[in-house]
């Protein structure tokens, strides 16, 4: 309801109130799911706009999907897709992008670390003109302190080696309306670190600081390792500076072993040559290890260069409830080839 310029009140047409769609990544989360709908629909209920719900499984193996099409079939705001496998959450949220009809987008994690009650900031943020609007982390409660230290610096090395500027201690809970959405699906890559992505996209963008909650039910989908071949994704999509570290670091090695030949051969003709063995294994072996790691970090772009060279589907859709997904591709987009 609206009221005119008489002051009478009168209905607002359906179409006129803005969508807002939230995309909500799950895997293995059954002991969730009743939760987030509850506290999901308290926060949303009463604000001024319309909604839709889209939980993306990423193949769960216990009750998700289950309890998902459950509330699908309850209320016909809320719908479902499937995966065919695991094609991690990067893939989940593209999808959710894809398939999401809003004029403003909104991430949520289906474990509901990331708080429904910040959604309202979002929005009165995107009222004011911005495109993009991201959480700022302030704490990571539930975590050990070296694993919350270690994510900090790798946030900071990701932003450090990037050649645009990537805002730190944020992740993929934020809004972004359709202008970005339908940018970024331009964007052809298979290897996808989408918070980099975005933030290359440009557009008018801010962050929001909230305070992460910790996890009630199941277990985290991000040990250790995952991080780290994260991490090595984020670099790699967003920079070329590992590679330069190399060439420069061959250029300063060159010099100090010319410079040592200068030394070496000196002291030979001077009759006090060094001692050899020592010095050769340990040059020999740092050689050996610093031509690993380099060839190490080429391999990692050129095995990036072959993963989008095969023009593979990025995802595999098994299943879906109220949702229209024939006709839909799970490629990029065809102006990006």
């Amino acid at each position: 309801m609206s009221r005119g310029d008489d002051g009478r009140a009168t209905e607002v047409e359906p179409t006129m109130v803005p969508l807002v769609s939230i995309i909500i990544p799950a895997l293995n989360e059954e002991g969730n799911i009743p939760r987030l709908e509850r506290e999901l629909l308290a926060v949303v209920e009463h604000l001024p706009y319309r909604f839709e719900f889209i939980i993306v499984d990423n193949a769960s193996t216990d009750r998700t999907g289950e309890l998902a099409k459950s509330i699908c079939e309850r209320d016909r705001r809320w719908k479902y897709l499937r995966f065919s496998r695991n094609f991690e959450v990067e893939m989940s949220i593209t999808a959710g992008y894809r398939f999401a009809s809003g004029d403003a987008m909104i991430v949520l994690s289906s474990d509901l670390q990331e708080p429904p009650e910040v959604i309202p900031r979002f929005l009165e943020v995107w009222q004011q003109g911005y495109d993009v609007v991201y959480g700022v982390r302030t704490v990571r409660p539930g975590d050990p302190r070296w694993r919350n230290a270690l994510i900090r610096c790798a946030y900071r090395v990701i932003a450090w080696s990037a050649d645009v500027s990537i805002p730190t201690d944020t992740g993929d809970f934020r809004l972004i309306t359709r202008q970005v959405r339908d940018a970024l699906e331009m964007c052809g890559e298979y290897n996808r670190y989408l918070r980099g992505l975005i933030a290359w996209l440009g557009f008018r963008q801010t962050g929001i600081v909230y305070e992460r909650q910790p996890r009630i039910a199941g277990q985290s989908k991000a040990p250790l390792r995952h991080l780290v071949l994260f991490g090595f994704n984020a670099i790699a999509s967003f920079s070329l500076k590992p590679l330069r570290i190399f060439t420069l670091t061959g250029f300063v090695l060159l010099i100090l072993a010319g410079f040592a030949s200068v030394v070496y051969a000196g002291r030979a003709i001077t009759g006090m040559p060094p001692p050899g063995i020592t010095t050769i294994i340990v040059l020999l072996l740092f050689a050996i290890g610093l031509n690993s790691l380099g060839i190490g970090v080429l391999g990692e772009y050129l095995g990036r260069t072959y993963a989008e060279a095969k023009r593979r589907p990025l995802y595999v859709v098994q299943d879906s409830m109220n949702l229209e997904t024939e006709g839909v591709e799970s490629r990029p987009s065809a102006s990006a080839l």
